[in-house]
């Protein structure tokens, strides 16, 4: 699974905007703070506004701030939000063609179907306010996550 920058740096913005607790942070604030630059922050904070996780404050005080609480806004949400759909896509495709050879009969599809609804099963478990504890503890909740995980439905669709 290949995570876009702008997936990544859409988590990073709405991580400094939690830490902030509702005060408005400025795009430069948060360019700074995660060493990116000013314009492609701007952008991503754009389209996080679009999605509907942040809203601007207008002003001299201005700035973003989250539209709903880091327990309510879950990773799985923001990556499918800011994704452009490759990270689903299959990677099979052929250097001559723009659709993938295997499309009738492939035993790859099945795996990467079950890996992605494992991925998603604990993204769409994981709230911003679990990323906001400190490395390790982050770390050995999200491992409990994966040695208790249920056996998922059963694709019947490939």
């Amino acid at each position: 699974m290949k995570i876009s920058s702008a997936e990544e740096y859409g988590l990073r913005c709405l991580l400094q905007l939690a830490k902030k607790e509702n005060n408005p942070v400025s795009a430069e604030e948060i360019a700074t703070n995660e060493d990116l630059s000013p314009a492609y922050t701007e952008k991503v904070l754009q389209i996080l506004s679009k999605k509907g996780f942040v809203k601007s404050i207008r002003g001299a005080k201005g700035g973003y701030i989250l539209t709903a609480t880091p327990d309510e806004i879950m990773v799985g949400d923001v990556i499918k939000a800011m994704s452009t759909g490759a990270i689903e896509k299959c990677t099979t495709i052929s250097k001559t063609s723009d659709t993938c050879i295997h499309f009738s009969n492939c035993g790859l599809r099945p795996l990467w179907k079950n890996i992605f609804k494992y991925i998603y099963h604990i993204l769409d478990k994981t709230s911003l306010n679990d990323l906001m504890k400190n490395e390790k503890a982050v770390y050995f909740e999200l491992n409990e996550q994966f040695s208790t995980l249920p056996e998922l439905k059963k694709t019947t669709t490939v």
